[in-house]
């Protein structure tokens, strides 16, 4: 405001010291001649200088005011329509707050009503349709959302907003193919964002296209849309269930190539390891299978690979295949399926006191889990220890289950996965590295933790004459237990 001011005050001061200069003394004279040349004689009329000067000035000064009335008489209906607009903005801004509000309360059905007056009053349909779809979409009315952001699709401004919540939800409602055509459309721009390769990658594992989904990670690793370990992790449990699915089919040949991509691509993942090493051996190349299974298990044992490895030596002489497991052992000692693996080995040997000190820091440094109290209760049971035997078998009933156990069917392979379970298995090994468990999560029968016909099988059900001769000790205080596998640790030192 003050720097509009200051060219008025500078003219100001010029005028008031022009004044103070000129007085009252200085005078201008005019002369006005008649209208007939012949006649000279000369009217004159005097006025002093300074009202000159202030004449003229007020003369300036109406003329200026006359011109700014006039001025604001020509835009005063512009000004009222402005004032109203104005109002009516404003009333759309509050419609439209209260639309964004409660939309994020969940109020969706209010929400869509203050969108639409929102779009009614503030006539900017980008804003106010997006917003509508939202509302609609919050409020569960599928069918106005889709309408509204199929309206966003006619401006190049607002297709790719458009875009990205029909493929929204496409995939919320399970119409996987809408949702896969959507990010399709989205993704043939350079500058789409990460949600275009997101979508049509959920969307192709949801149907189980697995060469799509591939085709997807190849471009999302172009474009460094995704980290780089998740992205080989992926590809590995794609190209696991492709396999997994040429093998159901009978396409052996085709199985186990795409199994020795899916290993290459990533070698931890056990599902895959165990897969490869199956159809490898079914393909003649028992040695390789073994050696791929050694690999596995130095860098991430689990107990499938141990019982497919024992599987490729089921012709041998148990000889030979204790020897073989001491080797696959020595690949990753210090693990804990190192040691389990171990200890079934010395009941297989029916050398009980060896199970039992390959247990030992087990037993005594973690709650001991079903598998492991079954184990222990075998062991017993090889030296003979009946109460101690029982108490390791009542204890296994209350224990914790294994959840890397439950992975293993007794009635087929291991890893026996239905298609769901690879879909789900791509998202979350993908993102974090982790196994599911569906045979855990649904309690389905699992695999005997020791199958053998040299070690004794435990009845729960004992005879009544020796019910009479044993007493059944605590099963969470097993004493004798802990003190006699010190000794045994001890004597073998």
């Amino acid at each position: 405001m003050a720097r509009y001011l200051i060219l008025p005050l500078v003219l100001l001061l010029a005028l008031v010291a022009l004044l103070v200069y000129v007085g009252n003394e200085q005078w201008v004279q005019f002369s006005l001649l008649s209208s007939e040349p012949q006649n000279l004689t000369k009217n004159e009329i005097s006025i002093s200088l300074q009202a000159a000067i202030i004449g003229i000035a007020t003369l300036v000064v109406s003329i200026i005011a006359i011109w700014s009335l006039i001025t604001w008489l020509w835009y005063l209906p512009r000004r009222v329509k402005t004032g109203f607009g104005r109002k009516r903005g404003n009333h759309g801004l509050d419609a439209l707050e209260e639309a964004l509000l409660s939309s994020e309360t969940g109020n969706g059905d209010r929400a869509y009503k203050q969108a639409r007056r929102a779009g009614e009053l503030l006539k900017r349909p980008a804003l106010t349709g997006l917003v509508a779809a939202k509302a609609a979409e919050a409020a569960g009315n599928h069918e106005e959302a889709r309408a509204q952001y199929t309206a966003l699709l006619d401006s190049l401004k607002t297709k790719a907003v458009g875009l990205h919540g029909l493929a929204r939800i496409a995939f919320n409602t399970g119409d996987y193919a809408t949702a896969i055509e959507m990010a399709q459309s989205a993704n043939q721009s350079p500058k789409s964002g990460k949600w275009a390769l997101d979508f049509l990658l959920k969307s192709q594992i949801s149907l189980s296209e697995w060469d799509g989904a591939l085709d997807s990670l190849q471009s999302a690793e172009k474009r460094k849309a995704m980290d780089k370990d998740a992205i080989s992790r992926m590809k590995c449990v794609i190209l696991a269930a492709k396999a997994a699915a040429l093998e159901s089919e009978g396409k052996q040949s085709l199985a186990f190539e795409t199994a020795q991509k899916a290993i290459g691509t990533h070698t931890a993942f056990a599902p895959a390891n165990a897969l490869a090493a199956r159809l490898m051996d079914q393909n003649g190349q028992s040695k390789k299978a073994a050696h791929l299974l050694e690999k596995a298990w130095a860098q991430n044992p689990h107990p499938a690979l141990a019982l497919s490895y024992r599987d490729l030596f089921s012709n041998e002489s148990e000889k030979v295949c204790e020897k073989k497991i001491k080797a696959l052992i020595k690949t990753n000692p210090n693990h804990r399926e190192s040691h389990i693996l171990a200890a079934e080995q010395a009941l297989r040997n029916k050398d009980g006191v060896k199970a039992l000190e390959s247990l030992g820091n087990l037993l005594q440094s973690e709650e001991p889990t079903a598998r492991l109290c079954t184990l222990a209760s075998l062991a017993e049971e090889l030296l003979g220890n009946d109460v101690d035997a029982r108490a390791w078998q009542i204890r296994a009933v209350t224990a914790p289950v294994e959840a890397d156990w439950s992975d293993l069917d007794p009635d087929g392979p291991a890893f026996n996965y239905t298609q769901s379970d690879w879909q789900r298995l791509v998202i979350s090994y993908g993102e974090d590295g982790e196994l599911i468990h569906p045979r855990y999560e649904n309690h389905q029968k699992r695999k005997l933790v020791l199958e053998t016909d040299s070690i004794p099988q435990l009845n729960p059900e004992q005879s009544s004459n020796k019910e009479e001769e044993v007493t059944t000790p605590n099963p969470d205080t097993p004493s004798e237990l802990s003190k006699r596998l010190e000794n045994l640790l001890d004597n073998e030192e």
